[in-house]
């Protein structure tokens, strides 16, 4: 019995089924972020996982997971990875992809998700002639090295159960996506600036009206989005409960 609230064991209290959970690890994934999520698995979380590998990913039978997490990756999967995954997802699974691995999804061939562009007559398109000394400003107009940024929340989105209407997420790249139709659970609205932290002239002008976290039905399955890494190096507490949520809530069996 509580003081406050519904009793726990109670009818108010669900069960959270099982799900068989996978993380792909090798090239091209993030070491980094493997193991933040490794970690997050094992040390936190105390949840059974199973690590597949890029080298024998063809030979994997995915039917017997429910859940497939991509790291952050230095480059792209081939085709033939990409294809297996988008069969996998539209036969009833369950695809969560960090940061860089968005960059497999986006497109036709992808699930659809955009990938913002600064517009055309707001980059100066005139020959440089900038001082050497002035191409690092530049350079840097277009980076997001580590900010802070005030995010609204669909409270009614299952990737968002316990949170309130506002998110702090953190940025650390300029990278930005445009909002989906529906499933926007986590998003910049426009004139999004840097609540802490630094962020470029020009890498801002993207970041107004994009997603940080979404969610997509694709034929029988689901892809959650998170451009943000919510684990990164662990520390980011707040966003630990959106990875919870989008492994064992969004689209539960």
């Amino acid at each position: 019995f509580v003081d406050k609230g519904k009793d726990f064991g109670s009818d108010s209290v669900k069960m959270i089924p099982s799900v068989n959970v996978a993380i792909l690890s090798g090239e091209p994934t993030s070491t980094l972020s493997f193991g933040e999520i490794w970690h997050f698995f094992e040390q936190q979380l105390g949840y059974p996982v199973t690590v597949l590998d890029t080298e024998y990913f063809s030979n994997i039978d995915l039917s017997k997971y429910h859940v497939l997490i991509l790291p952050e990756f230095w480059g792209s999967l081939d085709d033939s990875q990409t294809k297996k995954v988008k069969d996998w997802v539209r036969n009833g699974g369950k695809l969560i992809a960090i940061g860089d691995a968005l960059g497999s999804l986006t497109g036709d061939d992808g699930f659809g998700l955009t990938r913002k562009e600064i517009k055309k007559d707001s980059v100066n398109t005139n020959v440089n002639t900038e001082a050497y000394a002035g191409v690092a400003r530049d350079y840097i107009k277009n980076m997001i090295t580590g900010a802070i940024f005030k995010a609204k929340v669909d409270v009614t989105n299952p990737l968002a159960f316990g949170y309130g209407d506002t998110y702090f997420t953190l940025k650390l790249s300029g990278d930005a996506f445009e909002l989906l139709e529906s499933g926007n659970a986590v998003y910049l609205e426009d004139n999004a600036k840097p609540f802490s932290g630094f962020a470029g002239s020009e890498a801002q002008k993207k970041q107004g009206n994009s997603i940080i976290f979404g969610t997509k039905r694709e034929g029988r399955g689901q892809v959650v989005f998170m451009v943000d890494n919510p684990l990164f190096r662990g520390f980011w507490e707040n966003g630990k409960l959106f990875f919870v949520n989008a492994v064992f809530a969004v689209g539960n069996r």
